[in-house]
């Protein structure tokens, strides 16, 4: 007997993919302005918010698609196909949601989710620097700046963390705080060589009182102690904190690297090696091996970031948090992957030939945002080996981001 939700399900997500890959045209028109923008138009705004495409992991509840991990990879991984930034800026715009999702009660929600979600969030794990007091009620935020908020440009709301302290001022856990956008300064220092329209500006808070129940611990959070028992019957938002924030920085290097791969085999025909023999690239052997090895990365990538979201979906759908081992796993698998994608576009790169460091080029563009997935630093590929190198040698953690 079919099942008439799933069906119906499978209809939404293959819709939302169809409308990603249908904005790859423009997406790539555009890269010019983005870079010149350091920012997203809001041409490309409007059409995202129009597609839905701003809204995958938000409860249905509220308007939003509530798609898995493993249907997110593949929407927000075509978008990564016209424009990385545009793809990282989906990402975490949709993920900001999801943590919002989880850590808040109805009541918060009613509020940030009103009017179909349109409501867009970014955030910041950990400060640069923050004096925050414990008052009754709440927290008052003295003083706060924080780096690298993606997508800080086309935010109402920003999901801050911050050290959670007591009466006493003593350091208890990291809490993150929920702040509107007119309590936020957001800086214009977002000036890169890759990545340039994120708009991952920094963001400073000074003497903002936030509420109690605009606040979340974030030190729970990591271990499944979500507030948002009213959407706990759904799998979606039992999924392990710290794999979804690891797994959802990858999309954006899975598209690019396809995009890499796609671009070369379309020029490959037409292409010889100079200063040689090689009247055609595509008979070289040495052409043969370079592209294999490149997509064997990029497969390779593709499945350890497809088992991830595998994983993360299995384990919420089962009703139990994924255990530790599993989410060191997860964000291994996550930095890893992130490492792999990488290292294909700079084979491509490097087989593409002189005209490919031109600027006008898209593979020089698809190269330099490569770049910055792995700068990030919760999938930095040395500190993710690291993690899973302790984990096997029977030692603690570096970090309680697991």
């Amino acid at each position: 007997m079919v099942n008439k939700q799933m069906v119906v399900e499978s209809t939404i997500y293959e819709e939302l993919l169809g409308k990603a890959e249908a904005m790859i045209p423009n997406l790539r028109e555009r890269i010019g302005e983005v870079e010149s923008l350091r920012s997203i138009p809001q041409s490309t705004i409007d059409e995202l918010t129009e597609a839905g495409l701003l809204k995958l992991l938000t409860p249905k509840k509220y308007g939003g698609y509530q798609l898995n991990f493993r249907q997110y990879l593949d929407i927000v991984s075509q978008i990564g196909k016209g424009c990385g930034s545009t793809a990282w800026v989906v990402s975490l715009i949709n993920v900001v949601k999801w943590f919002v999702s989880v850590n808040f009660t109805e009541e918060v929600h009613d509020v940030v989710f009103k009017d179909d979600a349109i409501a867009n969030c970014c955030g910041v794990f950990e400060p640069r620097k923050c004096d925050v007091e414990k008052v009754e009620g709440g927290y008052l935020i003295k003083d706060g700046m924080r780096g690298f908020a993606s997508g800080s440009n086309h935010s109402d709301y920003f999901f801050l963390g911050f050290p959670q302290v007591n009466e006493n001022g003593e350091v208890e856990g990291l809490a993150a705080a929920l702040i509107p956008r007119k309590d936020v300064n957001v800086l214009d220092d977002w000036d890169t060589m890759s990545m340039r329209g994120t708009g991952s500006n920094s963001l400073t808070v000074k003497n903002v009182f936030v509420p109690e129940k605009w606040i979340t611990s974030l030190s729970k959070a990591v271990v499944g102690e979500y507030p948002s028992v009213h959407l706990q019957d759904q799998a979606l938002y039992r999924s392990a904190l710290i794999p979804v924030a690891s797994l959802v920085l990858l999309a954006p290097g899975i598209g690019l690297s396809a995009a890499a791969k796609e671009i070369f085999l379309e020029k490959l025909p037409n292409r010889r090696i100079q200063y040689t023999f090689h009247n055609k690239q595509a008979e070289a052997a040495i052409t043969h091996l370079q592209l294999a090895e490149a997509v064997m990365k990029m497969e390779t990538a593709s499945l350890l970031a497809y088992r991830c979201a595998d994983e993360i979906d299995k384990w919420a759908a089962s009703g139990e948090y994924m255990d530790f081992n599993g989410r060191v796993q997860a964000r291994v698998d996550s930095s890893y992957a992130n490492r792999l994608n990488c290292e294909a576009v700079d084979i491509i790169f490097s087989i593409a030939g002189g005209s490919a460091i031109s600027e006008s080029n898209l593979l020089s563009k698809i190269m330099k945002d490569s770049k910055t997935p792995p700068q990030h630093g919760l999938i930095v590929p040395t500190t993710g080996l690291e993690l899973y190198g302790r984990i096997l040698a029977k030692q603690e953690p570096n970090t309680f981001l697991v």
